[in-house]
């Protein structure tokens, strides 16, 4: 008879004679694996992209669970894969693997964003997902994966970012000062805007005029050089009309300008296809900024068509850069039958002081 307490001790010899699970070699084995996956998207290979799947695996979304057969989902894959042609299938952050004590289970955690093109039409997902694989025979199979694609508003920022890899990134204290001699339907005239990122400040000379326009977010005013009159209480359309020619600062930060950004689809911009993201300003109604789909970057945006006089569209023509960051050239406003252009003779970055955004003497003489 054996008695419990050498039982005990049998259990306990047993267990430290598990060979111990070295995991992190574990975790090179499930990247791996995966990175068989993503290579499969370009080799257009179903068989590839599916065999680190068991022959049947549960898979949940949708709020449901499904049971796939590997033998039924090839072929609907491999359709899929052949008139795909991806243009960038990229991670997000580093996967997250879990493996267990023993060695006998694991969990991949995953965050991808896919753009390409479905039977030539744009197509993007910012997708997160988690596989859970089994060690069957030697080999780490997936038994079950449950996905989730990020909403309209979650995939917004994501794009932002992106486009901040092609244009720089601008840091929250920078200034800007942009001086433009522009051309509009009846004569020239010259711009100058300074920007940061709560305050603005256009100061303008068209023909005999002359005036001085400020938003911040301790003060607003208006300032007419001519008359000498001063309005401390600007109403919020003059207030977007001074927005409206940051075009420095929205070309690069626009949700410092407007708020709830989303992704809305794709559209065709001047010849582009595009993304379209859309923002909401500070009378609630919509201003649609376009970022190239090939890309990320950023091409215009228009302004909403109930604004007085109807849509205008801005288009960002040409670009300089300037210490990392790609800041506009030429811009265009199209307002109905009217046409003005914006060609930036001084772009400056990180000169100003609150003094000079609050300032109404005359900078443009």
């Amino acid at each position: 008879m054996i008695k419990k307490g050498s039982v005990f001790f049998l259990a306990l010899v047993f267990i430290s004679c598990q060979p111990k699970v070295d995991k992190e070699a574990e975790k090179e084995k499930i990247k791996s694996l995966i990175a068989s996956i993503d290579e499969a998207h370009f080799k257009k290979d179903a068989v590839q992209f599916y065999a680190p799947n068991t022959d049947s695996w549960y898979d949940i979304r949708d709020g449901g669970i499904r049971k796939r057969l590997k033998a039924d989902i090839i072929a609907g894959t491999q359709d899929y894969l052949d008139q795909m042609e991806f243009l960038e299938l990229s991670p997000q952050q580093e996967p997250i693997i879990e493996i267990s004590d023993d060695g006998s289970l694991a969990t991949y955690a995953g965050a991808v964003v896919v753009r390409g093109y479905l039977s030539k039409k744009p197509m993007f997902w910012v997708v997160s997902w988690q596989s859970v694989l089994k060690k069957l025979e030697g080999e780490w199979k997936i038994v079950s994966s449950a996905n989730t694609e990020a909403a309209p508003a979650a995939t917004a920022p994501l794009i932002l970012e992106k486009a901040r890899t092609v244009t720089g990134t601008l840091p929250d204290s920078t200034t800007i000062r942009a001086l433009a001699d522009c051309q509009g339907p009846e004569r020239p005239f010259t711009t100058l805007v300074f920007s940061s990122k709560s305050d603005a400040r256009m100061e303008q000379r068209y023909g005999e005029g002359h005036v001085v326009l400020k938003y911040g977010e301790n003060t607003s005013w208006t300032y007419n050089r001519i008359t000498q009159k001063l309005n401390e209480s600007p109403d919020d359309a003059t207030k977007l009309f001074v927005q409206g020619h940051e075009l420095h600062w929205l070309s690069l930060r626009p949700e410092d300008r407007f708020s709830q950004p989303k992704f809305v689809g794709f559209e065709e911009f001047e010849g582009h296809t595009a993304f379209v993201l859309e923002f909401t300003d500070m009378l609630n109604r919509r201003m649609l900024f376009y970022y190239d789909f090939e890309s990320y970057m950023p091409l215009g945006f228009d302004t909403p068509e109930e604004t007085p006089g109807g849509r205008v569209r801005v288009r960002f023509m040409a670009w300089e850069e300037q210490n990392g960051i790609q800041l506009v050239d030429t811009a265009t406003f199209q307002q109905g039958e009217e046409h003005f252009s914006y060609d930036f003779t001084s772009v400056q970055i990180g000169n100003l002081s609150q003094t000079d955004f609050e300032s109404k003497d005359a900078y443009l003489q």
